[in-house]
């Protein structure tokens, strides 16, 4: 009867800071579920500045923002730090979103019009199943491009042409990485929109929770690697440091208000309590 009559006086050992650093799942999953609230004001703050279809890339921009200081487990503040990335980066951000909704809609169309045309052709079909798999693998490496110019928009300081073309390399350079994101990504997608054949009433999940989380799934697997071969060059190449590292870096003994003794904690004996314990 453990449950029961634990002891919580005790002090547990406390958490050390040197700790060993979690599987990637472990840790999407608790960062995930510490934010949860704040993604689910995220999703619809970002679903209603969507709605006039013009603002979908700045409002990506908005939601990118706040995503990425959750993927590195930063404070955020959802309306601020999303008007922020949506007013700062609308300039970007606004072509971006103009130019995937075309190439979205266009990709559908393919999907359904190459198809018809195969089989209405009497003979020479087989061109057009060539050309809905180009237009698709072009759809898809436009995708995967998306992963990353987001990022890059609200990150960095680059022209929108080299964030594109950047955009572009990290989407070859990163395939294996892409791909498994791409994946869990369409994979999502595919049961939402199977159950909303179901029951219509799943569509209440896109602007409650769908769009946030495919975003955090995103931003969480792509973000370091804008790090790794954009964000932290640049640094290196100028001998500084990257100031988004600065809220991991220990404080100095002037700055220091608290001594972190996470480990090393020793156990708090309680008093003892007279009586039975009845196990």
């Amino acid at each position: 009867m453990g449950l029961f009559n634990s002891n919580y006086e005790k002090a547990g050992r406390g958490v050390a800071k040197d700790a060993p650093k979690k599987k990637a799942f472990f840790e999407f999953c608790e960062l995930y579920f510490r934010y949860w609230w704040k993604l689910a004001k995220l999703n619809l703050l970002t679903f209603i500045f969507c709605i006039p279809i013009v603002t979908i890339g700045p409002a990506i921009a908005g939601m990118t923002r706040v995503l990425r200081n959750l993927s590195m487990d930063k404070n955020a503040f959802v309306f601020h730090d999303f008007w922020k990335g949506f007013t700062q980066n609308w300039k970007q951000a606004l072509p971006v979103g103009i130019v995937d909704t075309v190439f979205l809609i266009s990709a559908l169309l393919g999907l359904e019009i190459y198809p018809q045309l195969r089989d209405a052709a009497e003979s020479g079909g087989t061109i057009y199943m060539v050309m809905c798999v180009i237009s698709i693998s072009f759809a898809l490496t436009i995708f995967m491009m998306n992963f990353y110019i987001f990022l890059m928009i609200v990150s960095t300081k680059l022209s929108l042409k080299n964030i594109i073309k950047n955009g572009f390399y990290l989407a070859c350079l990163e395939l294996k990485s892409n791909f498994i994101t791409l994946v869990i990504v369409m994979a999502i997608i595919s049961v939402l929109v199977a159950m909303t054949f179901v029951s219509r009433i799943t569509l209440v999940l896109v602007p409650l929770w769908a769009i946030s989380f495919i975003g955090f799934i995103i931003v969480y697997n792509s973000y370091p690697k804008v790090q790794k071969y954009v964000i932290n060059p640049y640094y290196e190449e100028r001998g500084m440091d990257n100031p988004e590292y600065d809220y991991l870096k220990p404080l100095s003994a002037d700055e220091s208000v608290f001594m972190d003794m996470g480990g090393q904690e020793m156990p708090i004996e309680g008093k003892k309590k007279k009586g039975k314990i009845i196990s």
